[in-house]
């Protein structure tokens, strides 16, 4: 009785042990997406200006381009860690690796708006901004959801 008592005692350990390390990772997800949605939105109000600053909307761009990797490698590792997903997790997981790689797809191309011709893109380059912005915090509900119930 006494064994039966410390392996379950053991198994509680690890099962609370593994919710904490998802905790971590969606703690840290959440963290990049609200990131790209702060630079997202900064860089909105930026091409809302009338006096346009192109130094200050590559930085921006720039700063966004710095969170969206983060985000891919946090996926990426848990992905690695945790191979199979029960039928639930799986879809939720899926969501949330489309929802990163939509991330990835807006950002690269109002980075290539901006490239070619800032001032004349201007409008199409605070649509996509608004667009990663909408999305990041999209993602952020999902990995809210994901929170309440962790993958198993």
């Amino acid at each position: 009785m006494r064994l039966l008592t410390s392996m379950l005692a053991g198994l509680a350990i690890t099962a609370a042990s593994a919710m904490a390390l998802d905790k971590e990772f969606v703690d840290k997800m959440t963290e990049s997406a609200r990131n790209v949605e702060r630079d997202a939105m900064g860089l909105g109000t930026a091409l809302k200006s009338k006096s346009l600053d192109a130094a200050a909307v590559k930085v921006k761009i720039g700063a966004m381009s710095a969170d969206l990797p983060e985000l891919q490698v946090l996926v990426d590792q848990y992905e690695a860690a945790h191979p199979t997903f029960s039928g639930r997790d799986a879809a939720d997981w899926k969501l949330v690796k489309e929802k990163v790689q939509l991330l990835e797809i807006f950002h690269a191309r109002k980075k290539q708006l901006a490239e070619k011709d800032l001032s004349k893109n201007r409008g199409l380059i605070r649509a996509h901004a608004d667009g990663v912005a909408k999305r990041a915090r999209m993602l952020q509900q999902t990995l809210t959801r994901l929170e309440r119930s962790p993958l198993s």
